[in-house]
């Protein structure tokens, strides 16, 4: 069997090598042509993961219909805005086999749009007039790139549109390390999994500023009711937000090192560099910082009361000094914890 894989970043390398396992052969599509040499040549990808061995069987490419040739499935793993675009590209390829599944790793929404990757994935496909021939699934939970490059276990949730045998492309994804559950919750994974790089950014905020343990479980604990009123609000399920895509990745994108939403928060705080300066020189996207810009916008389009996020989007947009931010959080008027 062959995957294509849109993206040759951390999370699409590792997660590659990760199917090599099991699959025949893995291929990434990318467009940074040093990344995709590296891969074909020295088995290593330069600016992610670069001292893990990728298996022989995984091979970079820069044409997509290269990578699409007969390939059993497809996962989009490329920044969240360039869904669009990438899949654009994909479904009006000759060699997009009809029948091929997409599965989106990207975790946010679209900012200009609001829409849930899911949807702009399918509007392009229905915009090539081959919607009906694709079903689309995503795929999304704690997974650290990291930590599934060097085979740390981990488990994650598919959710796919109906009347598709998700439970088939289950065991086909599924590893030793690599944990898989199905979830009829297309919505509310992806709600979930989008928003709670929010909370981490506030997290890393407050750890910037020198707070202790009480005021990252508070952040976690209140950015979850946030979560729930937002994705009750969008059509998801509460109990999927206190499942892995949920909670689970809430608490692994809070405390780990990898995180880079948590470790963006906190260089917020040093005041050496502007967020929009520290975007600039990073090497990896944030996704944190488009999903406050779409939350935001969701809960007044909603009337939906999110105080974290209102609080974390005016320090990376409006100048707010962190610590002011959590100096309001901390004055908001008193009320029963459920409310």
């Amino acid at each position: 069997m062959k995957a294509a894989i849109l993206g040759t970043g951390s999370w699409a390398s590792a997660f590659g090598r990760h199917l090599c396992h099991k699959w025949g052969r893995v291929v990434l599509w990318g467009i940074e042509a040093r990344q995709v040499n590296s891969i074909n040549t020295t088995g290593t990808n330069p600016d992610y993961l670069g001292d893990v061995l990728l298996p022989p069987n995984m091979r970079g490419t820069l044409d997509l219909d290269d990578a699409l040739y007969q390939a059993d499935l497809l996962f989009v793993c490329v920044p969240s805005q360039a869904v669009r675009e990438v899949m654009a590209k994909a479904a009006q390829s000759p060699n997009f086999q009809p029948g091929t599944p997409v599965i989106n790793m990207a975790k946010g929404f679209e900012v200009t749009t609001l829409e849930r990757l899911s949807e702009v994935i399918e509007e392009e496909l229905d915009q090539a007039g081959c919607r009906n021939d694709h079903p689309v699934a995503v795929l999304l939970g704690p997974s650290h790139a990291e930590e599934v490059a060097d085979e740390q276990p981990t488990a994650v949730v598919l959710a796919g549109q109906p009347g598709t045998d998700w439970a088939c492309w289950q065991d086909k994804i599924a590893g030793p390390f690599f944990r898989v559950y199905t979830n009829d919750d297309m919505a509310g994974v992806e709600i979930a999994s989008g928003f709670k790089n929010i909370i981490a950014l506030a997290v890393g905020m407050a750890d910037g500023l020198g707070a202790g343990d009480n005021t990252r479980g508070t952040l976690m604990t209140r950015g979850m009711i946030e979560l729930s009123r937002l994705g009750i609000a969008l059509g998801g399920k509460k109990e999927t937000f206190f499942g892995l895509a949920g909670i689970g990745d809430m608490i692994t994108t809070c405390i780990s090192r990898h995180s880079r939403n948590r470790n963006f928060g906190e260089a917020v705080t040093k005041g050496e560099k502007s967020p929009q300066e520290i975007l600039e020189g990073s090497i990896q996207v944030v996704e944190g910082v488009h999903m406050a810009k779409a939350a935001l916008k969701l809960s007044e389009k909603l009337n939906v009361e999110l105080p974290i996020t209102k609080q974390v989007h005016d320090v990376l947009f409006s100048g707010k000094p962190p610590r002011q931010a959590m100096r309001e959080l901390m004055e908001r008027q008193l009320r029963p914890e459920l409310d």
